[in-house]
């Protein structure tokens, strides 16, 4: 009886490792598919950051281009106004 008890205690400790070792697997597959998912946002984002910096880039440039010509109309209105009090 005591070896039987001892062979049974041998094979419960080679599940518990099993055990151990399937859910140190499980938690490592978890955590590579996270990972994955992590990197697909990360490069999802880049592109819409991308796109979001070639917009602003864009509206700055017809910012710039409107108040050129704003600055263009102001200045010849007051040079129109110098001309009419002479």
């Amino acid at each position: 009886m005591n070896s039987v008890m001892t062979l049974n205690g041998l094979g419960m400790r080679g599940l518990a490792g099993l055990r151990a070792r399937t859910h140190e697997e499980i938690r490592s597959l978890r955590l590579a598919r996270e990972n994955a998912d992590l990197m697909l946002e990360n490069t999802r984002l880049r592109s819409e950051y991308d796109d979001l910096m070639g917009s602003a880039e864009t509206w700055i440039r017809l910012y710039e281009a409107a108040l050129e010509r704003a600055n263009a109309a102001t200045a010849e209105c007051a040079r129109l106004r110098s001309l009419s009090r002479d």
